[in-house]
């Protein structure tokens, strides 16, 4: 068994192909995200006076929202992320501005945050697109296949930067084990991936029933996946396949100033990829600014506020830097970073 390269973004980030071309796959290191997606709009080269219109929108409504009051933030990230995810579409799916681009998700706060809910639509059946699901086939391996209403405060557990405030206000026990020293081997046809995992022995029957393979090692446990692959040289097709399998067994990361970490998760319900959870609850939130301001007090309890405060003030940049990785298919990191 032999040690190669976890390169194509593996495992978070690989795609089959090529969207825009840049680095030849390696990791990007970048000091401000809004020029560099200037840039990859002009090596995209289609579409520029329309794609490089809405990051300017995109652009201006994130940084006024930095330096606003916690009340406003939601209505102006989500605009940006609204605009962000439509040159996310309109490049990956190769849309113009002929399109109609529509929200594709709504709210309904029912009164109280626990009992509010969005609806993710399908995709639109004529010239519209319906940005939310279009942007979860782009950022997600689990996709829902009808219309599905999701429990807003049900679909934040899985929100990897937040998780130890909601598990604190929630009086849950945390869902999310650490992997770390990540490996890729190969042995003739088969391809694996080892990591180590932070859990207790008492963990394992339920990490087990969500799928992983998870086995015990000179005193630790290490998740291992194996795919069996055409031939004994590994190709990006294979890491493609691995990476697909591996994040549809779920698999959860937030990006910070060393890198990413990674999770595993042994809770069976709501087990989106960070992205699309920070982008629809950003939605909902945007809803709640937008049309019943007045009802935030009441909506959210004090423990809430300060969750929805935390939650603010660290996923955008998470959404920014995860969702660009997607697009690209490699790790985009931010130089000198503090997340």
């Amino acid at each position: 068994m032999k040690e190669i390269e976890m390169k194509f973004g593996f495992p978070l980030f690989t795609k089959d192909k090529n969207t825009v071309y840049l680095g030849n796959h390696k990791k990007l290191i970048i000091s401000d995200i809004w020029s560099f997606w200037d840039y990859v709009i002009k090596k995209h080269n289609k579409n520029c006076d329309f794609l490089s219109a809405l990051l300017e929108q995109s652009k201006h409504f994130y940084l006024t929202a930095e330096n606003s009051p916690v009340k406003s933030k939601p209505l102006l990230y989500y605009y940006s992320f609204l605009n962000l995810s439509k040159i996310i579409v309109a490049i990956e799916n190769g849309y113009d501005s002929t399109k109609t681009y529509m929200h594709g998700v709504s709210e309904n706060h029912n009164g109280k945050f626990t009992q509010s809910t969005i609806k993710v639509k399908q995709k639109h059946p004529n010239n519209s697109i319906n940005v939310a699901i279009e942007l979860t086939e782009i950022l997600d391996v689990n996709v829902p296949t009808t219309p599905v209403t999701l429990n807003v405060k049900e679909l934040l557990c899985h929100c990897v930067g937040v998780h130890r405030a909601y598990s604190e206000i929630y009086k849950k026990r945390e869902v999310f084990f650490r992997i770390y020293n990540e490996k890729l081997y190969k042995n003739g046809r088969e391809m694996i991936f080892k990591a180590q995992v932070q859990c207790e022995k008492t963990d394992l029957n339920e990490l087990r029933n969500r799928g992983y393979v998870i086995n015990e090692v000179d005193g630790g446990f290490v998740y291992e996946h194996t795919i069996t692959t055409n031939s004994s040289n590994k190709v990006r097709a294979d890491y493609f396949r691995m990476s697909q399998e591996i994040r549809a067994q779920g698999l959860w990361y937030f990006i910070g100033s060393n890198g990413y970490t990674l999770y595993l998760s042994n809770d069976a319900t709501y087990r989106f990829s960070p992205e699309v959870i920070i982008y629809d609850v950003m939605f909902y939130l945007g809803s709640i600014t937008r049309y019943h301001p007045y009802m935030f007090d009441k909506i959210f309890s004090d423990n809430e506020q300060w969750l929805m405060s935390e939650f603010l003030t660290t996923q955008p940049k998470q959404y920014l830097y995860l969702a660009t990785s997607k697009l690209l298919g490699q790790h985009v990191m931010k130089a000198y970073a503090s997340f």
